[in-house]
């Protein structure tokens, strides 16, 4: 007895499987935003709104002596190469201050 997979499931598995993958990359390392999110994000919200309008970044650090934490976002359509959006909160665990840092290829 034989067994035929129809061309059209065979697709419908393949682009799944790729689906499942990019979710779990992303879900890894954080979601990629593009620059016109960035402007969603203002001096006053907290880590919970930033992150119903981003997703959950690719970084988070607690630097001596900050405040609060500091998120770390990769720009997926900045113009000048790898770009960080950066949110820093203060101790109230809202946004105190953003940024944006291109970086040096190395």
């Amino acid at each position: 007895m034989t067994s035929k997979i129809h061309p059209n499931m065979t697709r419908l598995l393949l682009a799944a499987g790729l689906a499942f993958g990019a979710a779990t990359s992303q879900a890894a390392n954080g979601v990629s935003i593009t620059q016109a999110q960035e402007t969603s994000v203002a001096v006053g919200m907290t880590a919970a709104e930033v992150q119903k309008n981003l997703g959950r970044p690719a970084n988070i650090e607690k630097y001596p002596y900050a405040p609060g934490p500091s998120w770390t976002y990769e720009v997926a359509t900045a113009p000048f190469g790898r770009t960080e959006f950066n949110i820093d909160f203060g101790s109230d665990g809202t946004v105190a201050r953003v940024s944006e840092n291109v970086l040096e290829d190395d």
